[in-house]
């Protein structure tokens, strides 16, 4: 499980800027850095890692870095989409280290399946800043350490069928942990008070605990036979894609076209954006995108260049916003855009480069080969953005509404422009 951690509606602050939070989370957050690394460098210095713990730690870890690898991108999407407490399937292996070797190992593998998290999804996720990947690793080192406590604690009643509810202890623990430090930097945060929000739903909790499961068998299974760790990935790699089966549903609505995203896919995917950005208090803008005279080109040549000409266009505004960005195809000529953590300055700036370099893009004529003849595009775009000060807050049919009469008032003018007011 990880946080969303949010600053009250009073306020916006830099993602840099963890100085700039209120006193209490940053207070929160602070402490739990600092009591998960005591807790690491004492135990290093009380029971220092062995070279055999150390091979077991790099094999899970090895392991849990392939894993996160492959799904990476699975990963991103997920977590772009989900804006409650959620699963994280790093929580295995940190688990499964911990109990094997010691907390302290248990904490470089947290560290290091992290920051590979945070590198291959987490920092192109609206709201996830470095300090929230830093407690979110805190978190999982506590979690991990009070489990090893209580395997060590009850370490007399591993003889038997007893074993197994020494693991129940474990995983009870370990979630136990995660879900009230979670819980309570929610609460400190922004003020929650409702149960599913602090602790996450039935189905987060039923999945972090599969999870955990998980962990705990990796653990047997390797105390028997090392070698069988192995047998553990395709596990995680299966949970952790059934886990974003409904994201990559979504995912795969793609426009035939223009390889877009479709309409319905679009706009399930910008209205968690733009919950998401009201949460932590960031700005958000859509731009609607229509292709000038596209009548005429269809009318003057055929379909076919009609099709080149919006992959043309597609491609233009995928080669000038990030990859986090939302493009899909609104109907017909028209685009649309979902730009998040982006202002109005911003947003315009990336409109008229889209303008731009779209104004630019010459078409070929088919069949190609028998003429040079090329169609010239332009494209007439609405800028509408939404912050704390904006009325349109809350609404993503007024957001593209505004932007909509923004690009008829462009088309109005002479077309070939951004209009933002």
């Amino acid at each position: 499980m990880t946080t969303n951690i949010v600053a009250p509606r009073r306020r916006r602050y830099r993602k840099s800027q963890l100085l700039a939070v209120p006193r209490p989370l940053f207070a929160m957050v602070l402490a739990v850095d600092v009591l998960a690394f005591s807790a690491i460098a004492g135990w290093c210095m009380a029971e220092p890692p062995t070279a055999g713990d150390v091979r077991v730690c790099l094999l899970l870890v090895a392991a849990g870095l392939l894993v996160g690898e492959v799904t990476s991108r699975a990963e991103r999407m997920r977590r772009r989409l989900s804006d409650t407490p959620h699963v994280n399937m790093s929580s295995v292996t940190i688990l499964a280290v911990t109990l094997l070797t010691s907390p302290v190992l248990g904490g470089a593998a947290a560290v290091a399946l992290y920051l590979h998290l945070w590198w291959r999804a987490t920092r192109w996720v609206s709201g996830m800043t470095p300090y929230r990947a830093v407690f979110n690793t805190s978190v999982m080192v506590i979690s991990a350490t009070a489990s090893d406590l209580v395997a060590r604690s009850l370490a007399p009643l591993t003889v038997g069928a007893t074993q197994l509810i020494v693991l129940v202890a474990v995983i009870g623990t370990y979630w136990a942990v995660n879900s009230a430090l979670v819980g309570a930097v929610i609460a400190i945060a922004d003020g929650e008070r409702s149960l599913p929000r602090l602790l996450g739903g039935w189905n987060d909790n039923a999945l972090l605990l599969v999870t955990l499961c998980v962990g705990a068998l990796a653990v047997v299974l390797i105390q028997k036979q090392p070698w069988m760790a192995v047998l553990v990935m395709p596990v995680i790699y299966v949970l952790h894609r059934s886990a974003s089966v409904k994201h990559l549903e979504v995912v795969s609505s793609r426009d035939a076209k223009t390889g877009l995203l479709r309409m319905d896919a679009w706009r399930c995917l910008a209205e968690a954006g733009l919950a998401k950005a009201h949460r932590h208090e960031e700005p958000v803008a859509v731009l609607m995108i229509d292709i000038d005279h596209f009548k005429a080109i269809n009318d003057g040549h055929d379909h076919m260049v009609g099709d080149d000409v919006l992959r043309a266009v597609a491609e233009a505004m995928c080669g000038e916003v990030r990859r986090t960005d939302l493009v899909g195809r609104f109907g017909g000529e028209e685009f649309v855009v979902f730009l998040a953590d982006v202002e109005q300055g911003r947003a315009i700036a990336i409109a008229e480069r889209i303008r731009q370099v779209v104004s630019t893009t010459a078409v070929p004529v088919r069949p190609a080969e028998h003429s040079a003849e090329t169609v010239s595009v332009s494209v007439s775009i609405g800028v509408a953005c939404d912050d704390a000060e904006s009325a349109n807050e809350g609404d993503l049919n007024m957001l593209m509404l505004v932007a909509d009469n923004r690009l008829f008032v462009a088309k109005d003018r002479g077309r070939d422009q951004v209009r933002a007011g």
